[in-house]
């Protein structure tokens, strides 16, 4: 059975326990998206690059370039970086094109090779690795693509629902994907068949802009100001609730914490998820929030639009 437990948490209370950033990175551009893998934090940036640092002291460790393009007057631009990732010693990104295309690179031994190019005609909104062989792609258009790097063609191509994507993210295995979109509902795909193996509803009633996948939890930061965690297995669901949009959010892997983007001043605050109780409220951030990462469950990383990716130790 289905329950909710709503926690309505006022503008006043959140002057608890403050955290800092121990670490603040200026990027060489806007950050779109960031990722963590190992003990690297991938950036892709306005400046057509993904800048690579080490997460551990915030080090420039290399800087991936893009080919220009060209703008609407003919001018020469550097491409937006929209998604990245890294798997071994392959990196992926999803990289704007001329007159609107966006095109699927991979990078390797330092350079970029496209996989999908603009003649697709395919908006691609987000990539990640499932193995080393394969990459799942999501178009706006809400549709799951699994590609074969090898054979350079699509295995499946699924449509997941009409209306359009926001977001997606892995389980641990990279074997179950949950994607969400505007109408707030969260599709459960299989990764290898492409399958649609459940949809969670009725928390969220509104675009849920960002998704994060751990064990059997499955957290969505909505634009109804919900920030909602399902439970995979029976579709239960628990929610706080936020006096602004909430444009990101993030489990922590033991699932003891769950960060949101929580108001207009850009703070991210901490619920102790066994609890439901708010822990402590990280302040630094100066613009929209875009990407909330747990890097470990004592290290959180968070970008927002504009050059400054911030670095969290909690206590």
């Amino acid at each position: 059975m289905k329950y909710l437990i709503s926690l309505c948490v006022l503008i006043g209370t959140l002057f608890g326990a403050e955290i800092v950033p121990s670490h603040t990175i200026e990027a060489s551009g806007i950050v779109y998206q960031i990722e963590v893998r190992g003990s690297e934090l991938l950036a892709g940036t306005s400046a057509g690059s993904i800048d690579v640092y080490k997460l551990s002291d915030a080090t420039l460790q290399e800087k991936i370039l893009f080919p220009k393009i060209k703008d609407f007057t003919g001018d020469e631009v550097a491409p937006k970086i929209f998604s990245v990732d890294k798997m071994e010693q392959r990196y992926l990104a999803v990289v704007q094109a001329t007159s609107g295309a966006r095109e699927l690179y991979v990078v390797e031994g330092g350079k970029p090779r496209v996989l999908i190019d603009a003649a697709a005609n395919l908006i691609i909104s987000k990539a990640k690795f499932v193995d080393k062989n394969r990459i799942l792609v999501a178009l706006l258009s809400n549709e799951l693509i699994l590609w074969d790097i090898a054979k350079n063609k699509a295995v499946y191509r699924t449509q997941l629902n009409p209306s359009h994507f926001s977001d997606f993210a892995l389980n641990e295995s990279r074997n179950i994907v949950a994607s969400s979109c505007e109408s707030g509902e969260i599709t459960i795909n299989d990764v290898n068949s492409g399958k649609m193996m459940k949809v969670l509803k009725g928390a969220n009633v509104d675009n849920v802009y960002k998704v994060d996948f751990k064990q059997d939890k499955i957290l969505c930061a909505g634009q109804d100001r919900r920030g909602v965690i399902y439970t995979l297995s029976d579709g239960s669901h628990i929610r706080f609730d936020a006096p602004f949009l909430i444009y990101a959010g993030a489990i922590s892997p033991s699932l003891t914490y769950a960060a949101f983007a929580f108001n207009q001043e850009n703070d991210i605050v901490l619920f102790n998820m066994p609890t439901h109780s708010k822990t402590h409220t990280l302040k630094g951030q100066k613009s929209t929030l875009n990407t909330i990462l747990f890097a470990s469950e004592k290290e959180l990383v968070s970008s927002s639009d504009d050059k400054f990716i911030m670095i969290w130790r909690l206590p």
